[in-house]
């Protein structure tokens, strides 16, 4: 493989994506990342064992880092068992941060970093949560969960009224009852009262009132909270939940299986290659996943040659796609690359119910579809949906467009910018870092012409 594309974040990179001379061949079996969900969770559930955890393959980026960092500020031993940052150890906590005085956690710009260990942090006396992404994690919403911990007691003065970064949080001495939260905008906001509650001194319920946002990550939550030895009764909607207290964490060995939104990028990717003879195949990609379910479901109904034999997935690209119709709730993560496949489809594409977007890193419906109608493309935003109109010729390009500090929507910028007759110069290459820092250096080694 060529020299890496933008691993380390310098502020101001840019990227080129230069059109290729003939048909357009995307071939090759990269190595995609460990699945950022698992890797989060199962280092929380780590964090607050009492004994010491392994965990294989953790995911590598700014959003790990953000993480181990905050793990260690909570009083974990967190230690490498090897160069390659293959196997991670953790002494955990057993349940009781032995910090007692004030602490402070830079999160960077992990949003979902930032909401479960507002979870955690509320049995700290004191904590502050702080962002050196002011203009991206800075805006993002935690008033739901704030309102939640502060019905077990815990106080906090955050940025503004809808609680944005830097905010404090003074804990410590939490009572159980009855909790009732949102889950019109995250999943998050749950997913951090059911790491926390089990390890309280009185029972806990908790109410979800309006619909909640991508479910198959609070599902996720469940399944590592079960994995770890904790027990929480629930309905099969995820409306009610009982949780009794004083549960323990056991210490495990996990591993980490791949990261459906990474491959769901070399997948948009290989779908709109040109060439027949393009081949693309991802493997450690765990069978049975809802996610990814749903995600090799939606590139099926687009029309893309997909063939999953275990844990191996193989797509030929090369063949005509044609739009589709897809609640893209489930697959939130990945729809910023399934709308530029849908760019070179055949027909309209309709993607709804992803009003969540808009509280993301940047705004990846009315940001997104900003730039892609810059570079060419016939796309339309809404509130909830995204509306495209696919141009299987090809767009024009041939003009720079901005990633808006968003990993999401630079990679989707870049498999764009392969099919544009003019190439597109891309800002902000560095915040690739925050997922997937060798994303772009293994598009280049898959056939994209990329500098």
């Amino acid at each position: 493989m060529q020299e890496p594309l933008i691993t380390s974040p310098v502020p101001g990179q840019t990227l080129t994506v230069a059109p290729v001379a003939g048909s357009l061949r995307i071939s090759g079996q990269p190595e995609i990342p460990s699945s950022k969900y698992y890797t989060l969770r199962y280092v929380l559930a780590a964090t607050l064992a009492d004994g010491e955890s392994v965990i294989y393959y953790p995911a590598q980026s700014d959003d790990s880092e953000a993480l181990f960092r905050g793990c260690r500020a909570l009083g974990a031993q967190l230690a490498w068992d090897d160069a390659e940052r293959r196997v991670l150890r953790i002494k955990g906590i057993g349940g009781r941060p032995p910090v007692q005085g004030p602490v402070t956690i830079e999160v960077g710009n992990a949003g979902a970093v930032l909401r479960l260990l507002l979870g955690l942090g509320a049995l700290l006396p004191q904590v502050t949560f702080e962002t050196d992404h002011p203009l991206s994690l800075g805006k993002r919403p935690n008033r739901e969960l704030l309102e939640a911990l502060a019905s077990l007691g815990v106080a906090y003065e955050a940025t503004g009224p809808e609680g944005c970064v830097p905010l404090t949080l003074h804990g410590g001495n939490l009572r159980g009852g009855h909790i009732r939260i949102s889950g019109a905008r995250s999943s998050q906001y749950l997913s951090a009262l059911l790491f926390l509650c089990p390890l309280l001194t009185e029972p806990v319920e908790i109410e979800v009132v309006d619909m909640l946002k991508s479910q198959p990550l609070a599902r996720a939550t469940l399944e590592v909270l079960q994995e770890a030895g904790i027990v929480i009764e629930h309905d099969a909607a995820l409306r009610h939940f009982k949780i009794q207290p004083n549960q323990r964490y056991q210490p495990r060995e996990y591993v980490i299986p791949g990261d459906y939104p990474s491959a769901a990028a070399l997948l948009a990717a290989a779908s709109v290659a040109t060439d027949p003879a393009s081949e693309l195949r991802l493997t450690r990609l765990r069978p049975g996943e809802e996610i990814g379910e749903a995600l090799l479901s939606a590139f099926r109904a687009m029309g893309a040659d997909l063939v999953r034999d275990g844990e191996q997935i193989t797509l030929r690209g090369g063949r005509p796609l044609h739009g589709i119709e897809l609640d893209g709730d489930v697959v939130i993560d990945c729809i910023p690359v399934l709308v530029a496949a849908a760019c070179f489809a055949e027909g309209r594409s309709v993607f709804f119910n992803i009003e969540s977007l808009h509280y993301k890193e940047s705004d990846r419906i009315d940001d997104l579809c900003a730039e892609l109608q810059r570079a060419g493309c016939d796309v339309e935003p809404r509130q909830d949906a995204i509306i495209v109109n696919g141009r299987p010729e090809g767009i024009e390009g041939g003009v720079t467009v901005d990633g808006h500090n968003d990993h999401r929507l630079l990679m989707a910028l870049a498999i764009v910018g392969m099919r544009s007759r003019h190439g597109l110069t891309i800002t902000g290459g560095e915040h690739i870092v925050k997922s997937y820092p060798h994303f772009f250096a293994v598009l280049r080694a898959l056939g994209a012409n990329l500098y």
